[in-house]
This record gives structure tokens, sequence and C-alpha cells, in this order.
């Protein structure tokens, strides 16, 4: 019978380590569904993949218009965790037993144009465009503050003639990058990709002048994997993601 070389056992021994860790790993690895909301899925898909590398964990992120979701939730839709553009229905959520809500992010406000010109309030004021897309704001947090913005430089009432409403703020920014309309109120997360910058023009709406957008999410489930995917979002390395896409964070 052979003695096997002390060599050989090591390289046994570290391949036993191996197949035990890559075990462990699968047996404690989880899935995370997350309905996030439309302007936040770019974010969401770097926050995913740094989340899967460092934790074995799975995300399944199903992006679309937040009041789509909140329907999904009330029907028994089955999400680990709810992502909104607003703090009305995670609060709704809350209240009615449907989960824990917490604050992720913060909305900013732009307006933008695919071409390269210079954009300032007094184009609002003096009417000296086309056409102007923004958000339902009957049902958008986005086309609440555009309406907000357009009162405040008391621009609302002389430019409805003017108006586009878009459905959600995915169909407004479709609306001014196709050139359907030649300006646009978008949230600045749609122009801003870490060190990259939607080409054409923009004007960053100061936030005095609208009310602030809060975006919160709700833990819908008591899954580990999900609480986990939370933590990071709130962590240093989460925050730094969400900053880095045109956001606040709290």
């Amino acid at each position: 019978m052979k003695v096997l070389s002390r060599q050989i056992l090591k390289q046994l021994h570290f391949l036993l380590l191996c197949i035990l860790t890559a075990l462990c790993t699968n047996a404690f690895a989880g899935q995370v569904t997350v309905a996030v909301t439309n302007n936040f899925d770019y974010t969401a898909v770097e926050l995913k993949t740094q989340f899967e590398a460092i934790s074995g964990h799975t995300v399944n992120l199903i992006p679309g218009p937040s009041s789509a979701h909140y329907n999904r939730i009330l029907q028994g839709e089955g999400f680990d965790i709810f992502l909104s553009d607003d703090s009305e229905r995670p609060g709704i959520l809350e209240a009615n037993a449907h989960g824990t809500r917490f604050t992720y992010a913060s909305a900013k406000l732009v307006l933008w144009s695919v071409d390269n010109r210079r954009l300032t309030p007094d184009l609002l004021t003096e009417k000296d465009f086309h056409l102007l897309a923004i958000t339902n704001p009957r049902l958008s947090p986005f086309g609440k503050a555009a309406q907000e913005v357009l009162e405040k430089l008391d621009a609302w009432e002389g430019i409805q003639d003017k108006l586009v409403i878009g459905e959600n703020i995915g169909h407004t920014y479709q609306l001014a990058i196709s050139g359907d309309v030649d300006l646009a109120l978008i949230a600045y997360s749609q122009i801003v990709y870490g060190m990259y910058m939607q080409a054409g023009s923009h004007w960053q709406i100061p936030d005095t002048y609208y009310t602030p957008m809060e975006h919160q999410g709700v833990l819908l489930t008591d899954n580990p994997a999900a609480q986990e995917f939370i933590q990071f979002m709130q962590s240093t390395r989460g925050q730094q993601i969400i900053l880095g896409n045109g956001y606040l964070v709290p």
C-alpha cells in the first residue's frame, strides 16, 4: 500500500475545504425578490450585483411603476421587499400590517433637454420652448414636484397648452429622449450614472422649489436574505452607490 506524500495530503485537504465551503455557502444562500420602482432600477441592479458578490444570495429584481407594485402587493403578490418612489404607499402598507418601512433615498428633480442648450428658469417663465413633459401630478411624486416648481415660477397656469403628461417618470423621460418634446422635468437619477452623464443639457432645480421626494421601501417578509439586502443598501458602500446615481441618502 502506497503512502500518500505530505504535499498530496495538503492538496486533498485544501480541496476538501473548498468543497465544504461551497456546500455551506449554497446551503445558506437565499433568494430575495424585490419590486423596485422604475426610476431606481438602474441603481438597484448595481446594488444587486455587489450584494450578490459578497453575500452569496440571489436578488430577483422586478422593475415597474410603484402604483402597479402596490396593487400587486395588496393582491397578495409574494415580494420580499418593495422599493417605492414615494412614502405614501409604504406608509399605508405598514399601517395595515403588510410590513416594516424604511427610507432608502430621496430624489432630485432636473429640467432636461436632449439638445445642447442653455436651460434656465427664464426659459419656463417666458415660454421659450415648444413642449414640456412632466409626469402626471395625480399619480407621481415627480409630477407633484414638477407642478410645484412651475407654480413657484408663476408659470403653471400660463403653460398648460405646452404640457405633455407622462404616465410615469420613465415615460416622461422617453418623451424627451425621443424628441417628442424639447424639455422635460425628470429625476436627476435618470441622466447620471456614476461618472457618466446623459448627453444633452440640464438645470438642477433648487430643492427649495418643491417638496422633498422621499423614497421609502417596505420589508414585507421575515426572509433573512432580504434583511441583509436592506442592511447592505444602508451600509457605507450601498449609500455610495445610491449617491453616485443621483440620489440623496438619509
